[in-house]
């Protein structure tokens, strides 16, 4: 007893339009979950979000939105693979937010799509100032995208 010929094909078909309905649909989960990250993180006032890291957010207006999120993805990442940090975060006891900040970086770089982005930020500014105003960029670009 074999299988028709055409399922196969038809299986195959099946999967790939599931594929892409699946990652469509991640794309939407994404934002609310980086928004709700950034919240959690910003209701938190710690020592380590005192913390300076390279201001990524102040890019020139040329720059496009996808670009400016890959930015503040490489910011981050270089900011918790510091030593530094990664001390202070173990010494005062706030390891689930220093998890809380790789998964936001993870989630940033799904946003932006990009392979490689600049990452080297002359200004500096604190954890504190570059979560909050990541935030607020977020939240704008999720009513932009519910109107």
């Amino acid at each position: 007893m074999g299988l028709p010929a055409q399922l196969p094909v038809t299986l195959l078909c099946l999967l790939a339009g599931t594929a892409h309905f699946i990652q469509g649909r991640r794309g939407d989960i994404i934002l609310p979950e980086v928004i709700k990250t950034l919240n959690i993180l910003t209701e938190r006032k710690t020592p380590c979000t005192k913390l300076m890291i390279a201001d990524a957010l102040a890019v020139p207006k040329n720059t496009t939105e996808r670009e400016a999120v890959c930015r503040a993805a490489t910011a981050l990442r270089q900011f918790y693979l510091h030593h530094k940090v990664s001390w202070c975060f173990k010494e005062h006891g706030e390891l689930g937010d220093l998890r809380l900040l790789r998964g936001l970086d993870r989630n940033l770089c799904s946003m932006a799509k990009l392979s490689n982005c600049p990452g080297k930020e002359a200004r500096q500014t604190t954890l504190e100032d570059f979560l909050d105003r990541l935030k607020t960029a977020m939240q704008e670009k999720y009513s932009k995208r519910q109107s």
